[in-house]
């Protein structure tokens, strides 16, 4: 048998019989001929078929480098997208794209640049070719994600619909709306709609794994662990459902599943920065913190991470990994998290650093440096403004080690003993005597504070509530409510107003987005701040400001909140709630406040 037929007979194999025996073969073969491209090509398609996706890609930037080979290309930005490797996808397709048009290859660019937050862009791409074909349903159906995206959520749903109209089996648009409707938090038409895909097709791993994905988020989680499994049916040797696997199990407090599923995962993909960041999480509610944050910084190689941080390849160049830290190093740039929230909690540990290491400087919200400045005032020039550093590359070129703020912990809180357990911001003395002079003309006992919102975030809606679900705190008639919700909530404010005899006071000229030391004066003030978790819980447990923290659903809690008792080592005066308890339990701001 020529050299030929035997790879066809080896990839007939491959798809109907022992897939791994027939990779094997394929193996010996390519041992004998490597340099032979059309067995490598074949075997980096085998290869990426069993999800041994380092070795896929090593064959196909080989056919790139030695003969542009255009296939290979085309599976190599597949792989990316699949893998959540959107730049890289978008290089690649680029550099396609350089050598020949390809409709396909350009369809897939606007879907990439949707991924990318590119919207415009995308849609430009996906307008032209519909002005030629206007019943393209590749296009429709990046327009339609398009929408989704912008939150367009009727527009796009009629996108979708059209599709159906065209192509009433079509999977990608029965999975988009099902994606939609959730979005609308019409659970029973989501659900629906996965179910009408999963009909025309049993064995589609992007549905089963979206379908648990929907019933992970619906609190369904046997259901959703039915669908984990029966999505490794389908491909077993997936890294990112061994993962989601691991997040359920975290979900329901069974840690041990949780880490197996999470280390097999790694196994996979060992560079995978949500996986690791899966394996801190248990570990960090465990309160090993040592392990914790061993994984913890693979955060940093989060795609929505590096998409929120404009200088992420600047400041990886300088990226500090050292196991323990030295003074003698040089210089040091701490950079904040991505949220105002976060950079509060882990400036807890700033004072541990600038102890340690003196050529240091810490860039910071413009909103939070007046209270850092103060509230270290033996370091108060250490503290800049963002961008004062990252921007500026002559000042840039001065700095030797970058810290990003939450990979001090590895440093600094190896585990529960080193938790300070106190308040570490203060007030502005002035201000505060301003805001009592405010609320002197508020006459009843207690005064409570309530923030019920979070915004800019993908958990945003789970962490949310709404002002009548306050409706107990309101009943209490010996108190004083202070609006702390900062965002577009006037309307909602009023009309619950025009309802309740007990009003949500807001406190006039008071920025609840921007005066963070006006903030800080208020929540001093109060006897109980009462919120979701939000930038203004951090700051409140950063002032020692007595809090009742609700907490989200499991899939949408961070690791400071996710704890097993009901305080966290963060923040000593925040006492936490689960969402469903708050619920049940009408009365627990009058106990409390009794206490």
């Amino acid at each position: 048998m020529d050299l030929i037929s035997q790879i066809n007979s080896i990839l007939k194999k491959f798809e109907t019989g022992d897939k791994f025996k027939s990779y094997k073969e394929l193996q010996k073969i390519f041992k004998k001929n490597k340099d032979n491209n059309l067995i490598r090509y074949n075997l980096a398609v085998i290869q990426q078929n069993l999800n041994l996706n380092e070795e896929a890609r090593i064959n196909y930037n080989y056919l790139i480098k030695v003969e542009k080979n255009l296939k290979a290309m085309i599976n190599l930005y597949n792989m990316d997208i699949i893998e959540a490797n959107y730049y890289e996808a978008l290089n690649t397709i680029e550099n396609i794209l350089k050598i020949k048009t390809i409709e396909n290859v350009n369809k897939d660019k606007a879907f990439v640049l949707y991924k990318l937050n590119r919207i415009e862009e995308s849609k430009k791409i996906c307008i032209y070719y519909l002005k030629k074909n206007n019943k393209d349903l590749g296009f429709l159906s990046v327009i339609g994600q398009c929408l989704f995206h912008e939150k367009k959520y009727d527009e796009a749903i009629k996108i979708f619909v059209n599709i159906l109209q065209i192509e009433p089996k079509n999977l990608s648009a029965l999975n988009s709306l099902a994606r939609t409707y959730h979005e609308k938090r019409e659970r029973v038409k989501a659900e629906e709609y996965y179910l009408k895909a999963l009909e025309i097709n049993k064995l589609s791993f992007y549905l089963l794994n979206n379908i648990a994905g929907f019933y992970r988020e619906e609190s369904s989680y046997d259901k959703a662990i039915d669908y984990y499994k029966q999505a490794l049916s389908v491909n077993p040797n997936n890294a990112y459902v061994y993962n989601n696997l691991a997040k359920i199990y975290f979900d329901i407090n069974n840690h041990k599943e949780a880490l197996e599923n999470s280390f097999k995962a790694l196994e996979m993909k060992k560079n995978d920065g949500d996986i690791q960041k899966t394996i801190s999480f248990i570990y960090l509610k465990d309160h090993d913190f040592e392990n914790g944050w061993k994984y913890f910084d693979g955060r940093l190689d989060l795609e929505d991470f590096r998409e929120k941080n404009n200088y992420i390849k600047k400041l990886n160049k300088k990226l500090y990994r050292s196991i323990t830290l030295n003074d003698k190093r040089g210089s040091f740039l701490v950079v904040r998290e991505q949220g105002v929230g976060d950079e509060i909690l882990y400036s807890s540990i700033y004072k541990d650093f600038l102890n340690d290491i003196h050529n240091t400087v810490i860039e910071c919200d413009n909103r939070l440096l007046n209270l850092y400045k103060r509230s270290f005032p033996e370091y108060s020039e250490k503290f800049v403004s963002i961008g004062t550093i990252t921007s500026d590359d002559q000042k840039f070129k001065k700095i030797d080690n970058v810290i990003y703020a939450g990979s001090l912990g590895r440093y600094y809180r190896k585990n529960i003993k080193d938790f300070k357990n106190n308040s570490f911001l203060k007030v502005d003395n002035k201000n505060f005597k301003e805001m009592q002079t405010k609320l002197s003309i508020y006459k009843k006992k207690y005064k409570i504070g309530l923030s019920w919102k979070s915004f800019n975030n993908q958990f945003a809606r789970d962490k949310s509530l709404n002002l009548k679900d306050f409706n107990n705190i309101f009943s209490i008639t010996d108190c004083d409510i202070f609006n702390l919700q900062y965002g577009d909530v006037k309307n909602e404010i009023n009309s619950f107003n025009i309802s309740n005899k007990n009003k949500l006071v807001n406190i006039r000229g008071l920025d609840l987005f921007n005066d963070f030391d006006g903030i800080a004066s208020l929540l001093k003030s109060l006897d109980v701040f009462v919120t979701i978790s939000n930038s203004t819980a951090h700051l409140a447990g950063a002032l020692g400001v007595k809090t009742v923290l609700i907490k989200p659903e499991n899939f949408a809690v961070f690791h400071y909140w996710n704890q097993k008792a009901d305080t966290t080592p963060w923040y000593d005066s925040v006492k936490l709630i689960d969402k469903k308890d708050f619920f049940k339990n009408s009365d627990f701001l009058n106990n409390f406040l009794r206490v």
